[in-house]
C-alpha cells in the first residue's frame, strides 16, 4: 500500500515545478521511487507533461508513467489518463477506457473526473456518445456535494426551472454556491429570502446576502437594493440609500439602462440627497467592492 510523501518532500517537490526546473524534480521522484509514496508515477508523468517542446518520447513517457500510476492504485494517475485517452492529446486514443478511468476516479469522488464526466455527457463526444441530460446532472449534482460552486449553480437553475420547481433544494444549492463565492448565487438566496421562496422568509438575511453580492460586483443586488429602499415596503424608505445604490450601478455599468422608477428619483433628487448618496457610493467603492465573502451569514 501507498503511503503518504514527507511534507518537507512535497514542498520541494513543488518548488521545482514552480521553478520549471522539471529535470530536477524527475531526479528527485526517481530517487524515492522505492519508498512507494502516493502520486509519484503522477508527478513524474506530469516532468514530461510540462516539458518545453514536448517531444514524441516525452508524450509516451508520460503515458507509461500514468499507466504506472493506474497500476499502483493512484487515483489522479486515472484522472489524468482517462482526460487524454479520451481527448487522444498524447496520440493515443482509447475513449471507452478513457471514460471508465474517469467513472473509476468519480466513484473516488475526485472532482475532475466528475466534472469532466458532466462535460462529455452533457454535449456528447462524436463518434462515441450520444448527449445525456440526465446522466449530466447526477454528475452535476455529485460536483455540487463535492463543493463546486458552478455545478451547485446549474442544478440549482434547473431545480427552479423545473415543470414542476423544486424551490427548498434550489435554494439549498444556490446557498452551496453563495458559500463558494458566486455573486449571482448570493444574489439569488437573497432573493429567496426576501420573498420566502423555499426558506422561511427573513428580510434581514436577505439583506445580508444582497450586500455580499454588491461586493463581489452583482448589477442585480445593487438595483434590487436602490428599489428596496425606493419603495419602503421591506425596508424603511430612505432615498439617499436607494440613491448610493444607484450610483454605485451606474459608475460600474455607465452603458447600461436602469428601471424608470430610478430614472425618475434621478431626475427629482434634492442636493442633501445627492450629496449623502456620492460619499456612500465613494465609500462603497473604496473599501468594500470586490472583497470576499465574509464567510457563512446564517
Amino acid at each position: 500500500m501507498q503511503s503518504q510523501p514527507p511534507v518537507e518532500f512535497t514542498d520541494e517537490i513543488k518548488s521545482l515545478f514552480v521553478e520549471k526546473n522539471l529535470l530536477k524534480a524527475r531526479e528527485r521522484l526517481l530517487d524515492t521511487l522505492a519508498n512507494n509514496w502516493n502520486g509519484h508515477n503522477n508527478l513524474i508523468a506530469f516532468t514530461y507533461l510540462y516539458a518545453g517542446d514536448r517531444s514524441e518520447d516525452d508524450c509516451n513517457q508520460a503515458m507509461h508513467w500514468l499507466e504506472k500510476g493506474v497500476l499502483a492504485g493512484e487515483v489522479d494517475a486515472k484522472v489524468i489518463l482517462g482526460r487524454l485517452l479520451i481527448s487522444g492529446e498524447l496520440g493515443q486514443s482509447d475513449f471507452q477506457r478513457g471514460k471508465l478511468l474517469l467513472e473509476e476516479a468519480a466513484n473516488n469522488n475526485v472532482l475532475m473526473a466528475v466534472l469532466t464526466l458532466v462535460q462529455i455527457h452533457h454535449g456528447g463526444v462524436e463518434g462515441h456518445l450520444e448527449a445525456d441530460t440526465d446522466k449530466a446532472m447526477h454528475y452535476t449534482r455529485q460536483a455540487a456535494e463535492l463543493g463546486d460552486p458552478n455545478s451547485a449553480y446549474r442544478l440549482a437553475l434547473e431545480l427552479e426551472r423545473a415543470e414542476a420547481p423544486d424551490l427548498a433544494n434550489a435554494f439549498k444549492y444556490f446557498d452551496k454556491a453563495a458559500q463558494g463565492g458566486l455573486s449571482q448565487a448570493m444574489h439569488n438566496v437573497g432573493v429567496y429570502y426576501l420573498h420566502g421562496k423555499g426558506v422561511s422568509k427573513s428580510v434581514t438575511l436577505a439583506l445580508a446576502y444582497l450586500a455580499e453580492a454588491t461586493k463581489l460586483g452583482s448589477p442585480l443586488s445593487m438595483l434590487t437594493l436602490a428599489l428596496l429602499y425606493l419603495d419602503g415596503v421591506e425596508v424603511p424608505k430612505d432615498r439617499g440609500v436607494a440613491l448610493s445604490w444607484l450610483y454605485i450601478y451606474q459608475i460600474l455599468f455607465p452603458e447600461t439602462d436602469i428601471p424608470e422608477q430610478l430614472q425618475l428619483l434621478l431626475d427629482e433628487v434634492s442636493v442633501e440627497e445627492q450629496n449623502f448618496a456620492r460619499a456612500a457610493a465613494q465609500n462603497f467603492m473604496t473599501h468594500q467592492l470586490n472583497k470576499s465573502p465574509t464567510g457563512t451569514l446564517h
